[in-house]
């Protein structure tokens, strides 16, 4: 990448925002989790959105401040940037090398970061293409240059999929992705860990009365089997939506071997849910202990936990 490039990046992070001020630190449920990341989806950097930029720079000092250890890992579920323009990756990975001390980082591809649009000028494969140059120039984290693909984090597998062509607001998973994902379901089967899968886009019947265009699409079915006969457990967490939260925590789904986990929209407005709270600046932080998942729902840019926790069991 351009040096450039990098220097501008340096700038914008430097101009665009000031820490507000010490920040508490907080603590973990329980003592020595064995792993803990926080997830962030729907960040929409846009350049000339100042309150976007601030919500993201507070969120990462936020995610710094975790009480005797830092996060294993930092995961943005896709839509990082509104156009997956210059000026929006510049913002977005300045503020992540000057703010962000967390080890791991991964990244998933959305429709915004991938698909054309008025706005984000070039094809599928030049926008996935400036999504890797910045990525790779960023983030040493070791995987391929794919929207699809293994981490693995203190013996925790993360299994990320990801659109291999511009299928607009839903996904296109090819039957090289789909034989892929399923040899390495294969592959973990004998551990007695689950297995966490990361995907932008929902699957159809979840929330099929959130947007319902805004799932998957025609390789849902697909996927469906093969999560389905997978013998692991699994956690598939997703966004897209921008889904709240609900008094009834339907934003949760407990089937069979799979737990379904919508994360909320951190950077644009959640226009569902019917719970008091739908603020911007949400997201999860995930704590894993022998026996049991603990998913909390934290205001990462107001610096303040929301009332609302998950607990799966580990099988």
């Amino acid at each position: 990448m351009n040096w450039f490039i990098k220097i501008i990046a340096a700038i914008l992070a430097f101009f665009l925002y000031i820490p507000t001020g010490e920040i508490e630190y907080y603590s973990f449920l329980q003592e020595n989790p064995e792993l803990v990341f926080s997830i962030l989806s729907d960040v929409h950097i846009e350049g000339n959105d100042e309150e976007k930029i601030q919500l993201f720079g507070d969120a990462l000092c936020d995610i710094n401040c975790t009480s005797g250890r830092k996060n294993d890992a930092l995961i943005f579920l896709g839509d990082n940037t509104m156009n997956n323009q210059v000026v929006e990756l510049s913002i977005f990975y300045g503020f992540l090398k000057e703010y962000c001390e967390i080890p791991n980082i991964l990244m998933i591809t959305g429709n915004h970061d991938l698909c054309p649009s008025d706005y984000n000028v070039g094809n599928y494969e030049d926008l996935r293409e400036r999504f890797f140059d910045y990525k790779n120039e960023y983030i040493k984290a070791q995987y391929d240059d794919s929207v699809y693909y293994s981490y693995e984090i203190k013996g925790y597998k993360f299994i990320v999929l990801g659109s291999e062509s511009d299928a607009g607001i839903q996904e296109d998973l090819s039957d090289e992705q789909l034989e892929w994902l399923e040899n390495q379901l294969k592959e973990a089967k004998g551990t007695d860990k689950p297995i966490f899968i990361l995907n932008h886009y929902p699957l159809n019947h979840t929330w099929a009365d959130v947007w319902q265009e805004g799932h998957i699409g025609e390789d849902n079915d697909k996927l469906y089997k093969i999560l389905t006969n997978a013998q692991n457990q699994i956690l598939y967490f997703s966004g897209h939506l921008h889904m709240g939260l609900y008094n009834d925590h339907r934003e949760v789904i407990y089937e069979d071997n799979i737990t379904f986990i919508n994360v909320p929209s951190f950077g644009s407005e959640n226009t569902d849910g019917d719970a008091d709270i739908q603020d911007t600046g949400m997201g999860h932080l995930v704590e894993v202990y022998e026996n049991e998942i603990v998913i909390r729902v934290r205001n990462f840019a107001e610096h303040k936990w929301i009332d609302v926790e998950y607990k799966v069991d580990i099988k």
